[in-house]
Protein backbone atom coordinates (compact mmCIF):
# COMPACT_ATOMS: atom_id res chain seq x y z
CA UNK A 1 0.00 0.00 0.00
CA UNK A 2 2.88 2.63 0.86
CA UNK A 3 4.39 1.75 -2.46
CA UNK A 4 1.25 2.64 -4.96
CA UNK A 5 1.00 5.60 -2.71
CA UNK A 6 4.36 6.59 -3.22
CA UNK A 7 4.18 6.68 -6.88
CA UNK A 8 0.75 8.56 -6.64
CA UNK A 9 2.92 11.04 -4.92
CA UNK A 10 5.77 10.95 -7.13
CA UNK A 11 3.83 11.35 -10.55
CA UNK A 12 1.67 14.49 -8.51
CA UNK A 13 4.77 16.09 -7.49
CA UNK A 14 6.03 15.56 -11.72
CA UNK A 15 2.91 16.65 -12.83
CA UNK A 16 2.98 19.29 -10.62
CA UNK A 17 6.25 20.82 -11.36
CA UNK A 18 5.25 20.50 -14.95
CA UNK A 19 2.81 22.65 -14.29
CA UNK A 20 4.38 25.49 -12.35
CA UNK A 21 7.03 25.42 -15.13
CA UNK A 22 4.30 25.92 -17.78
CA UNK A 23 2.50 28.78 -16.03
CA UNK A 24 5.45 30.73 -15.06
CA UNK A 25 7.49 30.27 -18.54
CA UNK A 26 3.81 31.16 -19.61
CA UNK A 27 3.31 34.46 -17.55
CA UNK A 28 7.32 35.98 -18.84
CA UNK A 29 6.44 34.86 -22.34
CA UNK A 30 3.47 37.41 -22.35
CA UNK A 31 5.44 39.63 -20.10
CA UNK A 32 8.42 39.81 -22.12
CA UNK A 33 6.02 39.94 -25.40
CA UNK A 34 4.26 43.00 -23.77
CA UNK A 35 7.21 45.04 -23.12
CA UNK A 36 8.29 44.25 -26.64
CA UNK A 37 5.20 45.46 -28.51
CA UNK A 38 5.34 48.57 -26.02
CA UNK A 39 9.33 48.96 -27.59
CA UNK A 40 8.07 48.46 -30.92
CA UNK A 41 5.34 50.84 -30.75
CA UNK A 42 7.74 53.37 -29.02
CA UNK A 43 10.05 52.64 -32.40
CA UNK A 44 7.45 53.18 -34.60
CA UNK A 45 6.02 56.33 -33.43
CA UNK A 46 9.70 57.68 -33.65
CA UNK A 47 10.05 57.15 -36.98
CA UNK A 48 7.26 59.08 -37.87
CA UNK A 49 7.50 62.25 -38.64
CA UNK A 50 4.54 64.45 -37.28
CA UNK A 51 3.56 68.05 -37.12
CA UNK A 52 4.59 70.30 -33.96
CA UNK A 53 2.38 72.05 -31.94
CA UNK A 54 2.79 74.60 -29.39
CA UNK A 55 0.36 75.04 -26.64
CA UNK A 56 -0.70 77.96 -28.16
CA UNK A 57 -1.23 76.62 -31.68
CA UNK A 58 -3.11 73.88 -29.78
CA UNK A 59 -5.43 75.85 -28.18
CA UNK A 60 -7.13 77.02 -31.41
CA UNK A 61 -8.59 73.66 -31.65
CA UNK A 62 -10.39 73.60 -28.29
CA UNK A 63 -14.11 72.44 -30.15
CA UNK A 64 -15.47 75.88 -30.34
CA UNK A 65 -15.40 76.30 -33.86
CA UNK A 66 -17.99 73.50 -35.45
CA UNK A 67 -15.85 73.36 -38.41
CA UNK A 68 -12.49 72.97 -37.27
CA UNK A 69 -10.71 69.27 -36.15
CA UNK A 70 -10.69 68.99 -32.19
CA UNK A 71 -7.31 68.20 -30.45
CA UNK A 72 -5.85 67.53 -27.24
CA UNK A 73 -2.81 66.54 -26.09
CA UNK A 74 -1.87 63.64 -23.79
CA UNK A 75 1.84 62.74 -22.61
CA UNK A 76 3.61 65.34 -25.35
CA UNK A 77 1.70 63.48 -28.35
CA UNK A 78 -1.17 65.12 -30.05
CA UNK A 79 -4.54 62.99 -30.76
CA UNK A 80 -7.56 64.03 -33.55
CA UNK A 81 -10.58 63.98 -31.10
CA UNK A 82 -13.25 64.85 -33.86
CA UNK A 83 -14.84 62.01 -33.99
CA UNK A 84 -15.77 62.29 -30.52
CA UNK A 85 -16.97 65.68 -31.04
CA UNK A 86 -20.09 65.68 -29.48
CA UNK A 87 -18.26 65.15 -26.22
CA UNK A 88 -15.23 67.42 -26.81
CA UNK A 89 -17.50 70.35 -28.45
CA UNK A 90 -18.19 73.53 -26.48
CA UNK A 91 -20.90 72.49 -24.34
CA UNK A 92 -19.83 68.55 -24.30
CA UNK A 93 -18.59 67.06 -20.94
CA UNK A 94 -14.96 66.58 -22.20
CA UNK A 95 -14.44 70.60 -23.23
CA UNK A 96 -12.56 71.06 -20.57
CA UNK A 97 -10.17 68.49 -22.27
CA UNK A 98 -9.75 69.90 -25.69
CA UNK A 99 -7.13 72.04 -27.46
CA UNK A 100 -4.81 71.78 -24.28
CA UNK A 101 -2.04 69.67 -22.90
CA UNK A 102 -4.98 66.90 -20.72
CA UNK A 103 -2.00 64.60 -19.72
CA UNK A 104 -2.71 65.68 -16.03
CA UNK A 105 -6.42 64.47 -16.24
CA UNK A 106 -5.97 61.80 -18.58
CA UNK A 107 -3.31 59.96 -16.77
CA UNK A 108 -5.50 59.98 -14.08
CA UNK A 109 -8.20 57.75 -16.02
CA UNK A 110 -9.02 57.74 -19.29
CA UNK A 111 -5.85 57.93 -21.00
CA UNK A 112 -5.52 54.64 -22.72
CA UNK A 113 -8.93 55.22 -23.77
CA UNK A 114 -7.64 58.55 -26.02
CA UNK A 115 -4.72 56.20 -27.34
CA UNK A 116 -6.45 53.72 -28.91
CA UNK A 117 -9.47 55.20 -30.19
CA UNK A 118 -7.97 58.58 -31.54
CA UNK A 119 -5.38 58.99 -34.10
CA UNK A 120 -1.69 60.32 -33.47
CA UNK A 121 -1.67 63.81 -35.21
CA UNK A 122 1.23 65.62 -33.88
CA UNK A 123 3.89 66.41 -30.98
CA UNK A 124 3.12 68.88 -28.19
CA UNK A 125 6.30 71.26 -28.21
CA UNK A 126 6.54 73.04 -24.83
Amino acid sequence: MTKVVDKIRKKTARYGLAVLFVVVFGASYFVTRHKSQKNEESVNLQKIEYAAFTESELSKFDGSDGSAPIYLALNGLVYDVSTGRDFYKTDGPYHYLAGKDSSDELNLVGGEIIKKKYPVIGRLIK
